[in-house]
């Protein structure tokens, strides 16, 4: 049994790795404001704490235990990794912390984990922080300055059933609802994840001992014309699709050029990958059925 945190457990996939944590029989303890309850009975340990909040009066007891491992799921700006750093030292062996897909830019044949180095990024106090951004100095300061191992996850969208941002439910209710889906580019190529994928590649790299940088997709990638026609099946009717350079921003998955991620490195060191039309179009099809009236 491993004693295990995770912080900010209770939503998403970051409650299926909770899951999958007890299931597999380690002592888990979920540290959150409380605001959404859980349905983990006895089965976790809860500490109510704001872990933006560097007096919040629950750190006393997190940091009064020793932890083999702590998952962070809500860990976005170089402020918030140094309050980790500050916390955690000679509390953990090792940190886990949610990164994204959104620390990469510019237009490539699928990005890589050498194409953004955090250890060589120097950080620009004047430019705008941004979600990307911000991602890549908290990756900075963790990898540079932490005295213990850091495991980052560069997560694409990450999709499922109970995704709270409804993202691919906004395609499928556009879809049922006979409305003009916008897109810039037909040809862009693209891949994500499934919430529970997600969830099992944290707690593999948790049991393994993993250290470094992961991207964590499915192991291919399709056009975004491609995955409108899986739409299409699935809804059972032809649909409307605008493509042109002008709907900048114009739905959750527009993107003007490619946007994916090569994660061959997870894959080698033994996590299995799923491609991307083995779980989308099924989930595509109990979101037809679930939000079909």
């Amino acid at each position: 049994m491993t004693k295990i945190l995770v912080i900010g457990g209770t939503r998403f996939f970051g409650k299926k790795a909770v899951e999958r944590l007890i299931e597999h029989g380690h002592e888990v303890t979920i540290a959150t404001r409380g605001n959404t309850e859980h349905d983990f009975g006895d089965r976790v340990h809860h500490v109510l704490l704001d872990a933006h909040d560097r007096n919040h009066p629950g750190w006393k007891e997190v940091v009064n235990q020793k932890w083999e491992a702590v998952f962070n799921n809500v860990c976005y700006t170089k402020e918030e990794a140094k309050l980790l750093i500050d916390k955690f030292t000679n509390v953990t062996q090792q940190l886990h912390f949610t990164s994204s897909m959104a620390v990469y830019s510019g237009a490539k044949d699928g990005y890589q984990e050498s194409d953004f180095d955090p250890y060589t990024y120097k950080i620009d106090p004047t430019i705008e922080v941004d979600y990307g951004e911000g991602k890549r100095q908290a990756e900075q300061v963790l990898f540079t300055e932490a005295p213990f191992e850091v495991t980052a996850y560069r997560f694409p969208i990450v999709l499922d059933l109970d995704d709270y941002t409804e993202r691919l439910h906004y395609y499928v209710q556009k879809a049922l609802n006979n409305e003009t889906i916008l897109f810039e580019k037909a040809e862009a190529k693209i891949n994500y994840i499934k919430g529970t994928t997600a969830a099992e590649s944290i707690v593999w790299a948790i049991e393994n001992k993993k250290e470094g940088i992961y991207n964590v997709s499915t192991r291919d990638a399709v056009t975004i014309q491609t995955l409108m026609d899986w739409l299409e099946e699935a809804v059972g009717k032809e649909l409307t699709v605008d493509y042109s350079a002008e709907n900048k921003a114009a739905s959750p998955f527009s993107v003007s050029h490619d946007q994916y991620l090569i994660s061959d490195k997870i894959a080698n060191e033994g996590f299995n990958l799923k491609s991307l039309e083995e779980w989308m179009k099924p989930l595509m099809q109990d979101l037809v059925e679930e939000l079909r009236v």
